[in-house]
Parts: C-alpha cells; structure tokens; sequence
C-alpha cells in the first residue's frame, strides 16, 4: 500500500502542475525575454544621443514607447523604432524622471508615420515643376524647437535631419496605455463566454480534494495494522 501511495502522490502533484500552471504575467513575460517599456506621458521628454542635456535630438511622440535597455540616473538607455523599408532603429538616451515606465509589453510599441516634402529649386528657368520640384518621403521620428520655430526630426533617403514642421501637421495618437490603466483598475473590458477550461480545472481540484483525506486514511489505517503470523507448516 504504501509503495502504491509514494507513486500516486506524484502523479497528484503532476496533475495539479498541468491544471494550474504557475501563472505568468505580461511583466514577467517581458522580463524573460529581456523586454521592458517605458510609456512617454509628458509634452517634453527628449530623446538624447548622450548622456547630455545639450545632445537632445527630438521630442519623442508622446502617447507612444520606449524600449528599455538600462535604467540609471539620471539618464536611461533607451530603443526608438527598429530597422525597416522607412526606419532605422536610434540606441539614445532619456532622463528617467520623465518616462513613466510600464509593466507590460505594448501591441504597437512606436509611431511609424511617414509625411512628403517638395522641394522646389529657385531661381530655376524651368517651367515645367518636374524640372524644378522634387518631392520625397520623411519619415517622422519627433519634434525640434528652435525659437517659435518647430522642425520635425526625419529619416529622409536613408539620412536623418531636421524638416520645416509641415502646417496642420498631426500624428493619430497611441490609446494602449489608458486601456491598458483601465483594465489595471477594474475597468475591464466586456469578455468573451468562457470556454469551460475553468470548470474542468475546478472539477479535478474538487476531485483531489475529495482523494486526499481518503489516501491519508489508508496510510494511517495501514500503518496501525498488525502484521499477519504464519504459522508454520
């Protein structure tokens, strides 16, 4: 009995692991696959190229994120965008009192945004526009100021640089994080019908409930009881 018993336990125990795996979380996720994001929720928090007030490159598009390569003070290491047809991917920096700093990993982590620029050549004797227009594609990354003047800094041709802030300009604006801070604070979405997963998962915990008791009274019985005398033939 007692042999019996030593190998049901684990079996038990390897049930109960199967039906309740440890439950892991969207920080931990990230944090296993070296991931972490900082949300930008101010109107002014620059992206540096060092560790230096005076290496700002642009207003970093506010609403979206971040990612986290080494949190210090009073600047952290951070990741804007990744290398694609229209994106390159900029290492710089960001002062840590200025990014609000999250638990999950975000759906849409970057603004990826593309605007055009027509140049136009002065003083050219052409007539025709093909001749002395030339228009290109500009990818924004975030906003300059200079005086009462705002330039957009932008990925043009495989170069980055500073552009005119085109007039009306505007960029659709990120709604992760307030979801996300909705949810944390009980304001969560309507969900789907369950699939029945967790009454099963209920079912074979009252189950083993029920089998405990009755397996501890088998080796409490078994160890009371006396050995059999055989007599001897």
């Amino acid at each position: 009995m007692k042999k019996f018993l030593f190998a049901v336990f684990p079996l038990f125990y390897f049930i109960l692991l199967c039906v309740f795996p440890l439950a892991v979380n969207e920080k931990s996720a990230a944090s296993a696959e070296g991931e972490s994001y900082a949300c930008i929720l101010e109107d002014d928090v620059y992206f540096y190229s060092a560790e230096s007030e005076s290496s700002g490159l642009f207003v970093l598009p506010k609403t979206y994120y971040v990612k986290i390569l080494l949190v210090a003070q009073p600047f952290t290491k951070v990741e804007y965008l990744t290398d694609g047809a229209n994106t390159q991917r900029l290492v710089g920096y960001c002062k840590t009192d200025k990014l609000t700093f999250v638990d999950y990993t975000p759906q849409i982590p970057y603004l990826y945004y593309l605007f055009e620029v027509t140049y136009t050549a002065e003083n050219s004797a052409a007539e025709d526009d093909f001749l002395n227009k030339i228009t290109v594609t500009c990818t924004y990354y975030g906003d300059y100021y200079i005086g009462s003047k705002t330039y957009a800094y932008v990925l043009q041709n495989g170069s980055f640089g500073y552009v005119p802030k085109p007039d009306g300009f505007s960029y659709p604006k990120s709604a992760e994080h307030e979801n996300k801070t909705q949810i944390s604070d009980g304001d969560s979405p309507q969900e789907e019908p369950a699939s029945g997963g967790n009454g099963a998962q209920i079912a074979i915990l009252i189950v083993l409930c029920l089998l405990v008791p009755i397996l501890a009274a088998l080796v409490v019985r078994s160890s009371k009881k006396q050995p059999y005398d055989f007599e001897e033939s």
